[in-house]
């Protein structure tokens, strides 16, 4: 055993410094230019030398137009984000059909409509929570008296329920979503979460609401949900404190993308907090933004449909997580603060470093409920 740890220790010693040496080589701020869209960079450092100098290739070009050449420079295997930039260039040329087939180049297609609405978000931030809203606030603009919930299958199956990414990557079936908003000029409701290599939504028009939570109950959620609530990954870790580090590395590079939109004017940005905080206002001020008529019975009513507390009652009912198969629920705990109950001094203080590091503040978060607020 002491021979496999040691083992293993040069392995990661001599790992980490290949990678290290090999990020003194990478152009400066080009990982951050794939985040944000900064094509001075990106056009700068555009090549085939490495995958982000790839990407910011294939960016370039797309933007450019140069279609063409964007799938003449891919490579035999190009990985998730580069496999979508060619389908993007493969769409606009008209040959993705012939490639992926007549169902996938619909799906593609309708899935960058100018009336598709993306819930596009930070993990554990509130995402099904407002996908929920959105439909039940069609079903109620639909039937103003409607008071049945809605389970998380029959949301998929009845209403809207596409994963952009996961449709692009073929893990997902395109579904056909209803039609309850299209009289609104809202042809879905699709969802993504954002990625740590490259801004999934350059080439996708439509509106978008854009969600994210304060780092600390980040933290918290995604441990449960990837790893304690996962027999299969426990093994990973056993506490929150243990992967500070790499989960706030991948959430200040969401956060990047996110940022970079927040003066679109095609974009809502809210934080979980606000919407916990005043879900009437916040929510009321999401139904504006889509130019959707707003009704006030309806949104109370869709609200009541969307808590977490009518959510988990279905969950119960049927005795199982609604998304995936879990120990335990999906709904948790949907609490502002829950951090409290897993980090100490030591641990906030060692967030706070991680997040300077990207140059984010942990005090400009919400990191505590407001009196009266869970």
């Amino acid at each position: 055993m002491a021979r496999d740890v040691a083992r293993w220790l040069t392995a990661s010693r001599a790992a980490r410094r290949v990678r290290a040496a090999a990020e003194e080589r990478l152009p400066p701020h080009l990982g951050t230019a794939l985040l944000t869209r900064d094509w001075e960079t990106l056009a700068a450092h555009a090549g085939t030398t490495s995958r982000d100098a790839r990407l910011a290739g294939a960016l370039t070009g797309l933007r450019a137009g140069d279609d063409a050449a964007v799938l003449a420079a891919l490579p035999e295997e190009a990985g998730e984000a580069l496999r979508y930039l060619g389908d993007v260039a493969r769409w606009r040329l008209g040959t993705l059909a012939a490639e992926r087939g007549d169902a996938f180049a619909e799906a593609f297609g309708r899935l960058h409509s100018e009336d598709v609405v993306t819930v596009a978000t930070v993990q554990k931030s509130g995402t099904h929570w407002m996908r929920f809203f959105l439909t039940n606030y069609a079903r109620a603009l639909a039937d103003p008296a409607v008071e049945r919930p809605i389970s998380y299958p029959e949301l998929q199956r009845e209403f809207y329920g596409n994963n952009r990414w996961q449709v692009f990557r073929g893990a997902e079936p395109y579904r056909e979503p209803c039609t309850l908003l299209a009289a609104h000029g809202v042809s879905d409701v699709t969802m993504q979460h954002f990625r740590h290599d490259v801004d999934p939504f350059v080439f996708s028009p439509g509106r978008k609401i854009m969600l994210y939570r304060n780092p600390l109950d980040y933290v918290v959620s995604l441990y449960h949900y990837t790893i304690k609530q996962r027999p299969e990954q426990r093994d990973k870790a056993r506490h929150p404190r243990d992967v500070v580090e790499p989960m706030l590395d991948t959430y200040a590079r969401h956060l990047l993308t996110l940022g970079s939109y927040r003066d679109d004017p095609d974009v809502h940005v809210a934080s979980y907090e606000s919407l916990k905080s005043d879900p009437g206002a916040r929510f009321r001020e999401v139904v504006r933004f889509l130019g959707l008529p707003l009704v006030d019975d309806a949104v109370d009513r869709a609200l009541a449909l969307s808590d977490i507390s009518t959510i988990r009652a279905t969950e119960e009912q049927v005795g199982r997580s609604m998304v995936v198969k879990l120990d335990g629920y999906f709904t948790r705990d949907g609490s502002i603060g829950q951090w409290k109950e897993f980090f100490d001094d030591d641990d906030v203080e060692r967030a706070r470093r991680v997040l300077a590091a990207h140059g984010l503040d942990l005090d400009a978060f919400t990191v505590d409920a407001p009196e009266g607020i869970r």
